[in-house]
């Protein structure tokens, strides 16, 4: 009993002196801890200064115990709030507040209820959380354009005697702060390695691209290109990504006259393996100073603007572009669990003749009744629904729905095909052919009730298997459509060996008709070329009367575009046609 009472005291007392003089080291300890390891992870220079000072001050509280020293701890509560706020990282912001809410409350609880000093010092430890989620954050965003490492990059590699990223990381915080961030970050990315590969081989491959990095090194030699070490200006990123950064602080432009410098020079042949080798490259740049902080925040960006517009040369970073990119993450969770029934529709606009005014075809056009963004048009999708992998399966949807109002129309006795896009090289296979002659077949479709368009660049890419599908949709009733002809010039050459229903004239051909003379020789043409192979050609884009008449002049088929109507629904489609109808016979 004696030796229970003196335990039972012996212990209170332990935990009296624990209560006070212990917890006070504890905390200090804690403190201390949470200040290191947020220092580390801290990369801004002012949250870091501001983590510092708030940590010393809240040492000095816990160890001196002097009231007045909690007025400079709140002054840093207060920096750190804004500071997060700035930085626009919703948790890190709620983080913040609640530990300014906790310090207020402590505060509160010592000059009214007496509570020790060394209870402010949690307030302190709950504030270095919203570094720790910065960090993350920062670090999940760096990751949304990252490329994939292609290459290898070994000791022995040409390339190992340009600096890695991690140099140029360190050299950006470095010369970041020392002056004032009006700077450049320029990605150059070397294309058409593929074939170099394949054709010479990997080691002559990385042989040649050590020499297009050497010439892109050799005009970085301007002072305000800044230097990693003390020869090199240029970073090899990876793969066949490479980067340094411009001073734009006395030269605004200096990083577009850099840029434009290195492209031309890229497209001078290369002499490797006594074989001449021509290899291209592309550039993009994001402005430091309008940006984010964060250096690997950056390159995903200079990587997202390379990767946004693959077919221009030299891409500015803009804001819209991290906007698009996550809208289009959006689309691609949503087309996951998709219902093509009660979300895509198809809506109808006419072809119209230039010689009688009568239809020549209906157009059907897919749209996505998307329920935050409204009525989708298919450019808007399509390529997110080829990232889906499900280019087939609405493939098939379109079709079955279109021989479905096929089939209508005829019941009625109204005798006007209907056309359908087919937007990839995807759709010319086997299965493809194979479900489009089942469909026509169970829905009792006669020859031409179906025109199958096709953009120009498939027309003028097919292999012999491609062509051999073509040949086939052709024999089973399918009538074909070149569409967009005129979107690039380079392949008009190809031309005269399509053998086609129709041909469509791109918008911009005949969109500015200010110079008439120069069009009408060009798209005149154009028009007896395919005249004379029996292919119809249909001008799309008319949206006035002038343009009208002046697509009539060409001698073109047929016309189409706002001139006659919008898009509508299918829905309406029967009631529309028996008005249109009535209308021309009255």
């Amino acid at each position: 009993m004696l030796l229970s009472s003196f335990l039972a005291s012996n212990s209170t007392a332990s935990l009296s002196v624990l209560s006070v003089s212990n917890f006070a080291i504890f905390f200090s300890g804690g403190l201390l801890m949470a200040m290191i390891a947020t220092l580390f992870t801290v990369k801004n220079s002012a949250i870091r200064l501001s983590y510092l000072t708030t940590g010393l001050v809240g040492l000095a509280l816990l160890s001196t115990g002097i009231s007045w020293l909690i007025g400079l701890l709140a002054l840093g509560f207060g920096f750190n709030l804004w500071h997060t706020i700035t930085r626009n990282n919703g948790l890190a912001v709620v983080l913040s507040s609640a530990a300014n809410v906790l310090l207020v409350l402590l505060i509160a609880a010592h000059f009214l209820l007496a509570i020790e000093l060394f209870w402010l010092a949690s307030a302190v430890i709950f504030l270095s959380l919203p570094g720790f989620v910065g960090h993350i954050a920062a670090q999940s965003k760096a990751n949304l354009a990252q490329p994939l490492d292609v290459t290898p990059y070994i000791e022995d590699s040409p390339l190992h005697a340009f600096p890695d990223k991690q140099k140029l990381c360190q050299s950006f915080y470095a010369w970041g702060n020392k002056h004032n961030l009006q700077a450049a970050l320029v990605v150059i990315r070397l294309e058409g390695f593929g074939q170099v590969n394949q054709h010479i081989g990997r080691d002559f491959g990385d042989l040649l691209l050590a020499q297009s990095a050497n010439r892109i090194k050799n005009l970085l030699n301007d002072d305000e290109v800044i230097s990693l070490t003390d020869t090199e200006k240029l970073a090899h990123l990876g793969g066949l990504n490479f980067a340094f950064i411009c001073n734009l602080a006395h030269q605004k432009h200096l990083h577009e006259k850099i840029i434009a410098q290195i492209l031309g020079a890229t497209l001078k042949p290369f002499n490797v393996a006594n074989c001449t080798i021509e290899v291209t490259a592309r550039a993009s740049y994001v402005y430091c100073d309008e940006q984010d902080d964060n250096f690997d925040n950056l390159i995903s960006y200079a990587y997202l603007a390379l990767d946004s517009r693959p077919q221009q040369q030299i891409v500015a970073y803009h804001q819209q572009m991290l906007v698009q990119h996550l809208e289009q993450q959006t689309r691609l969770k949503e087309l996951a669990e998709i219902d093509f029934l009660t979300e895509f529709e198809l809506y109808f606009q006419p072809i119209i003749r230039n010689s009688d005014g009568q239809i020549e075809y209906l157009e059907l056009l897919l749209r996505w009744q998307h329920k935050k963004q409204g009525i989708l048009s298919a450019s808007r999708f399509i390529e997110d629904i080829r990232i889906a992998g499900l280019a087939f399966s609405l493939a098939t949807f379109v079709i079955e729905r279109a021989a479905e109002l096929a089939m209508a129309l005829r019941m009625e006795g109204i005798a006007i095909p209907l056309s359908i896009n087919v937007f990839g090289p995807e759709m010319l296979n086997e299965e493809f052919v194979e479900f489009v002659d089942k469909t026509i077949t169970e829905h009792h479709l006669k020859a031409g009730d179906l025109i199958v368009e096709c953009p120009l660049h498939i027309f003028t890419s097919l292999d012999d298997k491609g062509r051999a599908m073509i040949v086939r949709l052709h024999n089973i009733g399918l009538k074909l459509c070149v569409d967009g002809l005129g979107d690039n010039p380079i392949l008009l050459s190809k031309l005269p060996g399509l053998a086609v229903e129709y041909i469509k004239v791109s918008p911009s051909l005949t969109s500015d008709f200010s110079n008439q003379n120069n069009i009408r020789s060009l798209v005149g043409g154009m028009v007896e070329m395919h005249s004379q192979q029996r292919s119809k050609v249909i001008f799309e884009g008319v949206e006035t009367l002038d343009q009208l008449k002046f697509v009539k002049s060409l001698k073109g088929y047929a016309a189409q575009g706002y001139y006659f109507g919008h898009p509508l629904s299918s829905v309406g489609l029967m009631s529309w046609l028996k008005q249109w109808l009535q209308a021309q016979r009255s």
